[in-house]
């Protein structure tokens, strides 16, 4: 990708405020509306759509180097996912009471810290000590997907991770294999990252922007019927498969059309910081809510009036305000630093080469 496309970091910032706003919405609740849940649930699938758009246009020469691919990756996503699983950990430890849902364990720290999926007893569910990382489980394992195709095409890439993801899906549709590990890697959330894989070869192939009016608001149409299928389809279950396919729609339709006006969409200063933050923001933000909506909660109680909207208000606020300061300060420091060292390194093997060249001269 020669420029960087704004609205894709609009996109990002929304995918962050809305599972921010599941979250603010579910904290100091002691039941878990359905549409509030599935609030989060879309922003997780928008992100695994921009995501799989973004690998596809950054590597849209064709092959590239695996090694490097993944160092960038783990350099990116990595360390603030540690540390803040090592700082959950230690709340854990030694205030457990501030956690409904996380309790210290050994041996899921490392399994966390690993990304290794495995069934949490006190999350009911496939997740890691720190809850969030689940969605990060996935990523890792797209990243390395990518990486082994590295020595192919982008379009045979695109392929071969469709063909691998649509058969893992189709095994755990069909068979629902029992261990943690299978049950996570043959879930059909993975496609969300196939169906960016497609609209980033669409995009780097000219075809993307070529889009006529008319299918522009096809898929407008599309992406609003996706979204209110995926709000309204009934069941219990926050994710269920119809309502994934509903979400998955119009993360499709709002990626396209973003992309297709990049240039003609007004610019949001705010909106793009946001996005730039958007992983911070992801990380972070939970830990914001939860202060927010335990002070209010202890000092006015949940029945007082406008309670419910000032905790909602609030916390936003002050998850996009911890994320937008942890972006300024520790994350792109700290991916700053990484870059120059990548450059020192070559700027030291490019010298290195020399000198060796002129020693054999």
């Amino acid at each position: 990708m020669t420029s960087r496309i704004v609205t894709i970091q609009y996109l990002r910032g929304l995918a962050a405020l809305l599972v921010l706003a599941s979250h603010v919405l579910l904290y100091p609740l002691l039941s878990q509306p359905l549409v509030y849940g599935r609030l989060g649930w879309l922003g997780v699938i928008l992100f695994f759509v921009i995501s799989g758009f973004i690998m596809v246009t950054v590597t849209a020469g064709g092959r590239f180097d695996g090694l490097k691919f993944l160092r960038r990756r783990v350099q990116r996503v990595v360390p603030l996912y540690w540390v803040f699983t090592l700082v959950a950990a230690a709340l854990a430890l030694i205030a457990p009471q501030l956690f409904k849902t996380t309790v210290f364990d050994g041996q899921q720290l490392l399994l966390s810290l690993a990304f290794v999926p495995f069934y949490n007893p006190a999350s009911h569910g496939i997740h890691p000590l720190y809850k969030l990382g689940w969605t990060l489980n996935y990523e890792m394992f797209f990243y390395v997907s990518f990486a082994l195709l590295a020595m192919v095409t982008v379009r045979r890439r695109v392929m071969a991770l469709t063909i691998a993801y649509l058969g893992l899906a189709i095994v755990g549709q069909v068979w629902a294999p029992e261990g943690a590990i299978a049950q996570f890697y043959t879930n059909y959330m993975p496609l969300a990252f196939i169906a960016g894989a497609w609209l980033g070869l669409a995009y780097i192939e000219g075809r993307l922007v070529r889009i006529s009016s008319a299918m522009t608001g096809l898929v407008g149409a599309l992406a609003l019927v996706g979204i209110v299928e995926g709000f309204s389809w009934g069941g219990e279950a926050v994710e269920e498969i119809a309502a994934f396919a509903g979400f998955l729609a119009f993360a499709i339709g709002a990626v396209a059309l973003f992309v297709r006006y990049d240039g003609k969409v007004p610019r949001f200063a705010l909106m793009e910081r946001i996005g730039d933050a958007s992983y911070s923001i992801y990380l972070a933000h939970i830990f914001a809510v939860a202060l927010v909506a335990g002070v209010w909660l202890r000092l006015f109680g949940a029945d007082g009036p406008g309670s419910g909207l000032a905790i909602t208000g609030l916390s936003i606020l002050g998850g996009v305000g911890i994320g937008l300061v942890l972006y300024r300060f520790l994350e792109k420091p700290l991916l700053d630093w990484f870059r120059r060292r990548s450059v020192d390194q070559r700027a030291r093997l490019a010298a290195n080469a020399v000198d060796h060249g002129n020693q054999t001269i």
